[in-house]
């Protein structure tokens, strides 16, 4: 087992908190097996302590990733593809025929769009389902709407 020191237990709570590794992939970067990871977790409170700290960062860099990812889903962007063409001229190079630049432009993602008015808005978005019902019993016709 590696051996524990603070500044390795600081160093892997730094990597955790950033919310852009593993478990695994921190342990391989710090240099230590998963499982003595999961060893100093229980054995070493400070270790415990640090960790704790960092899952709130991560929790808060995840929210952060998924608000850019949101906005990104219900925003109208454009982004330019390049199409290139080749030949093989006379002595057997590859040389540029043609090439092509084309803007692109992305709608918003309509399920992103619902979701975020949904949960921003929801006075005015609600995500009801509305049937109208007309069914006729015994003679009396009921006539009404379920909502869900």
């Amino acid at each position: 087992m590696a051996k524990y020191t603070i500044e390795k237990a600081k160093q892997i709570a730094e990597l955790l908190a950033t919310g852009e590794n593993k478990i695994i992939d921190i342990c391989k970067q710090v240099g230590i097996a998963e499982p003595t990871y999961y060893e100093w977790k229980k054995s070493k409170p400070k270790f415990l302590e640090l960790l704790k700290e960092a899952e709130v960062e991560r929790v808060s860099s995840f929210k952060g990733m998924a608000r850019s990812g949101l906005a990104k889903l219900i925003d109208v962007y454009e982004y330019e593809e390049e199409h290139i063409e080749y030949k093989v001229d006379a002595i057997g190079n590859q040389v540029i025929r043609n090439r092509k630049l084309i803007k692109k432009r992305m709608m918003p993602n309509s399920a992103a769009v619902i979701f975020t008015l949904c949960n921003l808005d929801p006075e005015n978005f609600k995500n009801i389902q509305k049937v109208d019902v007309d069914i006729t019993t015994g003679g009396e016709q009921i006539t009404g709407m379920i909502v869900k």
